[in-house]
C-alpha cells in the first residue's frame, strides 16, 4: 500500500481535471458497488440496476470533463499529478472493491 500523507494537500489542478478525478472515482466506486464478489449473500436485483444507472451518469460526467480539457487545448494529462491526487482521496482503498476475489474458498 502506497503511505500518503493524509494532512498532505492536493495538487494543483485544473478544474477540469478535478473533475476528471472526482468523476473517475465515482465511477470506481459505483463498478465496486456493482461487484458481486464483495457481498457475503443475494443482492436485490434493483440495487445493481440502480448501480450501473448511476455508472452511466459518471461516464457522461467523466466524457464532459476530458471534453472540457480537449476544448481547452489541453492535449495531454499529467499522469503523476493526477494520481496523486487519487491516492490521496483513498483510490487504492476504493478500486479493491471492483477486483473479483472467490470468499467462498476462503479467499
Amino acid at each position: 500500500m502506497v503511505d500518503m500523507d493524509k494532512d498532505a494537500p492536493l495538487p494543483g489542478m485544473t478544474r477540469a481535471e478535478q473533475d476528471l478525478v472526482h468523476h473517475y472515482l465515482r465511477a470506481v466506486d459505483l463498478m465496486g458497488r456493482l461487484n458481486p464478489a464483495h457481498e457475503p449473500g443475494r443482492i436485490p436485483t434493483i440495487a445493481v440496476t440502480h448501480a450501473a444507472q448511476a455508472l452511466v451518469s459518471a461516464a457522461r460526467e467523466l466524457v464532459k470533463a476530458l471534453e472540457a480539457m480537449v476544448d481547452r487545448g489541453e492535449k495531454e494529462i499529467y499522469a503523476p499529478t493526477l494520481t496523486r491526487a487519487m491516492l490521496l482521496l483513498d483510490a487504492q482503498r476504493r478500486t479493491e472493491r471492483v477486483l473479483i476475489q472467490d470468499k467462498t474458498e476462503g479467499g
